[in-house]
């Protein structure tokens, strides 16, 4: 299994998630979606949304972001049971 092109080793137990924890992050995913949401109608709305535009003096050059990894020894120490929603939850990209 990898995650994020981490080769996680076999010995690593990661075990599957039950359906009850997979529903609450799913929920939990759907709730923090509608948020994000409703929070860009209301400022989309709001009278006030170009008013910071213009205060605004232009940004410093961003510099590139890392590139995410895994720490495999962080990995070891956690719960069975955290190591299984953190698997779940970047589960998009974790490859076996």
């Amino acid at each position: 299994m990898k995650i994020y092109d981490v080769e996680i080793p076999s010995d690593l137990e990661i075990p599957e998630l039950d359906e009850n924890s997979r529903a609450e992050i799913d929920a939990l995913h759907e709730e923090i979606a509608r948020d994000r949401a409703e929070r860009k109608r209301l400022a989309e709305m709001s009278p006030y949304k170009d008013l910071g535009k213009a205060w605004q003096r232009p940004s410093v050059q961003q510099c590139a972001e890392p590139e995410p990894s895994i720490d495999v020894e962080a990995l070891r120490q956690l719960p069975l049971h955290i190591r299984a929603i953190f698997a779940y939850v970047l589960r998009e990209h974790v490859t076996r």
